[in-house]
């Protein structure tokens, strides 16, 4: 009996530090324009009449761009977003933003660091000089690091035994780069200097290696955001491509139940492989669609009745390499007969016509209702613009999702299927079987 324990997102785990709620947004038809300014930097608006505008910065300076001596470095960035800076502290800068009505956030994931202001069209001007002072003048005071401590462990503490798994599984198919976790390591708490982090900000938080994405406001108004935000450039190091190897990595944690991510290589971000694989992985399934429904999805018929379990299919893609597999949770007498008949989906994936055109509608369904939170939306369009230097609207991308064939996704699914399995596990592992056991 398969369970919905996978409705909500987990491959990106974003931590996230917010001052105020802002107001719900008033959306209309329009479309997305974009420019790349003369400092390289990509600039996109998204006019859609909001009431609410949100502005969302980004770099390339996600953990993959960590040294290996200094592994959790943008983690410990990303949680000290709103602490004191050159001009001002963080107790004058959360008063300042809720005085305005207003809220910043800081999310990441493997290739960038996203900073997101929300806030109303007339106090946005006063909000966006405290963004800009955040991003561009951190100091990291030691005494302000060694205080954030607790929140770095309870963050660790808090992950979903998925997440721990799928971040195994990065490790074991990359190794290093792509590999790095998305976490700092609770050794490293309190290793991480100061210094190391601004030399990492200076390195990576560059105008090339940024996108600034406004949603709510006309490109005219994002370009002179871009022009205003004072990010200094410095000479950027090149970055590592990501090789895909493979493996595993396991973590005993006891309890009654395994958690396994088993994936193989999947395409990089922005190809047509790409699109295809993210239909198949809607197409293998993602839980019960209705509440104590049952799941009839391929994934959930391939594993059969072997008790209670959650099962979802998933594809990342990233700037050069992406992953393609299954998320698993299953009591852990059950694993072994779980585990072994995901392996097999993986090795052998058959979808049917059915299956796929269900995969394509699961696939709009979540692109359209996220572009309803303008927070998403700015997300994705500044990760497009990074990626390849220009992004596509929800609706264009609805439409390229319509316009992909059976044969595409069968051939995508024939391409990976021939690729290397690589798993991460955790939780009670006594039956979970090797990978080179699938």
């Amino acid at each position: 009996m398969a369970s919905k324990s996978f409705l909500t997102p987990f491959v990106r785990h974003a931590t996230t530090r917010g001052y105020a709620q802002a107001a719900p947004a008033a959306k209309r038809d329009s479309k997305l324009t974009s420019t790349l300014m003369p400092h390289k930097t990509f600039v996109a608006a998204f006019d859609n009449g909001s009431p609410v505008t949100r502005v969302t910065v980004a770099f390339k300076a996600g953990s993959r761009y960590e040294p290996q001596t200094e592994l959790g470095t943008a983690h410990v960035i990303r949680s000290s977003a709103g602490l004191s800076t050159k001009h001002a502290n963080n107790f004058i800068m959360s008063r300042k933003m809720a005085q305005y009505g207003a809220s910043v956030t800081a999310s990441g994931d493997r290739e960038f660091i996203y900073y997101t202001l929300e806030a109303t069209q007339d106090t946005l001007s006063a909000a966006l000089d405290i963004l800009s002072n955040m991003i561009t003048c951190q100091e990291f005071r030691p005494w302000e690091l060694t205080d954030n401590e607790p929140r770095l462990k309870f963050e660790i503490a808090a992950l979903p035994p998925q997440v721990r798994a799928v971040d195994l599984m990065h490790k074991a198919a990359f190794r290093r780069n792509l590999g790095n976790s998305l976490f700092i390591s609770p050794r490293k708490i309190g290793k991480i200097s100061s210094e190391s982090l601004q030399h990492f900000t200076a390195s990576n938080m560059t105008p090339d290696r940024c996108a600034i994405v406004v949603v709510g406001a006309p490109q005219e108004r994002a370009n002179m955001i871009a022009q205003n935000l004072n990010i200094q450039a410095s000479t950027s190091s090149p970055s590592e491509p990501s090789k895909y190897i493979g493996g595993e990595l396991r973590k005993e944690m006891g309890g009654d139940l395994a958690h396994i991510a088993i994936a193989t290589q999947g395409a990089a971000a922005g190809t047509p492989q790409a699109l295809a694989l993210a239909i198949a992985a809607k197409a293998l399934g993602n839980g019960p669609v209705t509440k104590w429904g049952s799941d009839n999805s391929p994934l959930a018929k391939a594993i059969g009745n072997v008790g209670p379990f959650a099962a979802a299919g998933f594809n990342v893609t990233y700037s050069d390499n992406g992953l393609f597999g299954v998320v698993l949770s299953v009591p852990k007498d059950e694993a072994s007969a779980a585990v072994k008949a995901v392996g097999g989906v993986l090795r052998n994936p058959k979808l049917s016509n059915e299956a796929i055109q269900a995969g394509k509608s699961q696939l709009k369904l979540q692109i359209l209702s996220e572009a309803d939170e303008g927070s998403s939306l700015a997300e994705s369009i500044a990760a497009q613009g990074l990626y390849k230097g220009q992004a596509k609207s929800p609706a264009d991308i609805a439409r390229e999702i319509d316009a992909v064939s059976t044969n595409d996704v069968a051939s995508a699914l024939s391409s990976v299927a021939k690729n290397k399995l690589s798993m991460g596990a955790v939780g009670n592992l006594a039956f979970v079987p090797y990978v080179d056991e699938l």
